[in-house]
């Protein structure tokens, strides 16, 4: 992009982002107005959700001017999902310079700017919960992102095509493109576009729209508006329902807090009275990504998962999220090769960044021999204290009892080893302990244990967690925790031998003398491919398990995925990502 009369100007397709200086009355014109919205808003059933998609999301500007429409009247009953799919995203500099321009928007764009997703490949999520809307910007190439999204799963009302005109960016056109929305449309979707090209008409009309030709904005002579005909009604969505979660580990809590933001009522279950009691019950979680150059579901989950993490631990804020950075050391040759690769794949190092062995020591805040990658935005989590935040919703109830049964009639009736309660919807995130309430292959429980140490002079000064073949980090109560073991060994009590193993790893980073305060053991529940079980399973039960031990990073984007799914909102994930955490996967398998 660059700036022609002060004016955002697209070097690739020749052309303005807008009308000068008319941004909002364009995107009001065309869109809010285009579809009709207003009205539409107004006749919406109790806990309904609108769904609009928006091809080229540009400056935002179509977004913050429907937010600001939609936020006119309180629906404290309803949401809005937005959609927006980008392939050529602005710069945070260039966002600035054209908001600095609609001052009266400035109470959104604000928020949109502190929490705008780095530019990667996938879906990223903005919450305005307070407005109780969602913004969905889906970076990629139009037809796969529209490809991507279920039509089964996920159903628009309103689409904006504004993409640049076709003469400039036929893609953004194409057959496929109208095809694509035809599938995710129903009876009563539609569609608008400031344009009133020839080829655009052909192409709605080929997929069931039926046009209407109107002014057009500004100098325009016409533009086009359109209606999908069908006899496919919309999903229903309902979000005021009440669920039932077992298991009040990191994914349970995380599950709960998303779901009952969203207007849920969420009751949520643990045998051991006590939340965060099991395998994410350490003293400190460390947020971090597993991170690969090559373009698989696993790694575009691992980054995903670790860019929504941050934005839902920065919520919770201090002192239970410590955003401190973390650096992972480069000790072998696989190593080296590894952080080659993710250099060459990324090299603007807002995700990361290489670091010599001075510049790793200044910033670990001990002296160490190799240098190695930092990720500024990673940190260490207080897993009880940020979950006890989670939980602090008056939709949420905490009930301490094991459930032992979950039975299917016109509702889910859930068996405790006390009582029987009733549930519109069931999530279990109950770990390697599904087994007695839904049968899912694939998962293995793995036993881990972390060490505690003393706070000594050695390692007084780590402000941030350092990896190699193990990790140090610090936690809460003026400790520093090393780990961590993994393996079979179904052993009841903590191992002398494994609080070595995790000194022996402890090498790789630093030869400093440490004296051992104490240790913890727990199971992780882990798969085959190390992708969690996340979705909704054959028998109409929700899943998000199998996390390992990763399930600080994991399991709040899995929560949102399973609230999504939930809703009838947009899913976090497409399709790709969602095929490869499939909860019955591994059926059928050896």
């Amino acid at each position: 992009m660059e700036w022609i009369s002060d004016e955002p100007f697209s070097s690739t397709y020749k052309d303005l982002y807008f009308s000068k200086n008319q941004a909002i009355e364009e995107a009001n014109f065309v869109y809010i107005q285009g579809n009709n919205l207003p009205s539409r808003w107004e006749g919406l059933k109790k806990n309904e959700v609108f769904n609009i998609v928006e091809l080229g999301f540009g400056a935002g500007i179509n977004f913050l001017t429907t937010l600001k429409e939609w936020s006119k009247n309180p629906k404290s009953h309803n949401w809005l999902n937005y959609l927006s799919i980008e392939n050529n995203p602005l710069s945070l500099a260039d966002f600035q310079k054209i908001h600095e321009k609609y001052s009266e928007l400035e109470l959104f764009s604000n928020k949109m700017m502190d929490t705008f997703p780095l530019n990667c490949q996938g879906c990223q999520r903005i919450e305005f919960l307070k407005e109780r809307v969602s913004l969905t910007i889906y970076f990629g190439e139009v037809c796969q992102c529209l490809q991507d999204l279920e039509p089964g799963i996920f159903n628009l009302d309103a689409c904006y095509h504004d993409g640049f005109s076709p003469d400039r960016n036929l893609k953004m056109w194409s057959s496929q493109v109208f095809k694509s929305l035809a599938n995710l449309s129903h009876k009563g979707s539609t569609y608008s576009t400031f344009s009133a090209a020839k080829i655009i008409k052909e192409r709605l009309i080929e997929n069931d729209f039926k046009i209407e030709i109107i002014k057009g904005f500004g100098n325009k002579r016409h533009m086009l508006r359109a209606e999908f005909k069908s006899t496919l009604t919309k999903r229903k969505s309902d979000f005021k329902k009440k669920i039932a979660i077992v298991g009040a580990g990191i994914a349970g809590c995380t599950s709960a807090k998303i779901l009952s933001s969203r207007g849920y009522e969420v009751t949520l279950f643990e045998k051991n009275k006590k939340i965060v009691s099991g395998g994410s019950g350490n003293k400190a979680l460390i947020l971090y990504p597993r991170l690969s150059a090559f373009d698989t579901p696993y790694s575009s989950f691992c980054l995903h998962s670790y860019l929504y993490s941050i934005r839902f631990y920065d919520e919770i804020g201090s002192p239970h999220w410590n955003k401190t950075g973390a650096l992972f050391l480069e000790f072998s040759k696989e190593t080296k090769k590894r952080f080659q690769q993710l250099l060459a794949a990324r090299n603007d190092s807002k995700l990361f960044k290489s670091v010599s062995p001075e510049e790793a020591s200044s910033i670990a805040g001990i002296k160490l021999t190799k240098g190695g990658l930092f990720f500024p935005e990673a940190g260490w989590l207080d897993p009880k204290g940020a979950c006890d935040l989670m939980i602090q919703n008056s939709n949420i109830r905490f009930i301490g009892e094991e459930v032992i049964n979950i039975k299917k009639t016109s509702k889910f009736k859930v068996i405790s080893n006390n009582h029987e309660y009733d549930f519109d919807q069931v999530c279990l995130c109950s770990s390697y302990e599904h087994g007695s309430l839904i049968d899912l292959k694939g998962i293995s429980k793995k036993r881990g244990q972390v060490t505690y140490l003393q706070n000594n002079t050695s390692v007084k000064n780590l402000k941030v967690p350092i990896f190699a073949k193990g990790y140090i980090s610090p936690a809460p109560e003026e400790l520093k925790i090393i780990g961590s073991t993994y393996n079979d060994k179904n052993i009841k009590d903590i191992t002398l031998e494994e609080n070595q193993e995790n000194l022996e790893k402890l090498k790789l980073i630093t030869n400093r003398k440490v004296i051992i305060e104490g240790a913890k053991y727990g199971y992780r529940a882990t798969t085959q491919d190390h992708l969690p079980l996340v979705g909704k399973t054959k028998h109409n039960i929700y899943v998000n398990i199998g996390h390992g031990s990763r399930g600080s990073s994991s399991a709040p984007i899995g929560a949102q995925f399973v609230c999504d799914l939930m809703s009838g909102s947009p899913p976090i994930f497409g399709k790709k990502i969602s095929e490869a955490l499939d909860p019955e996967r591994f059926k059928g398998k050896s």
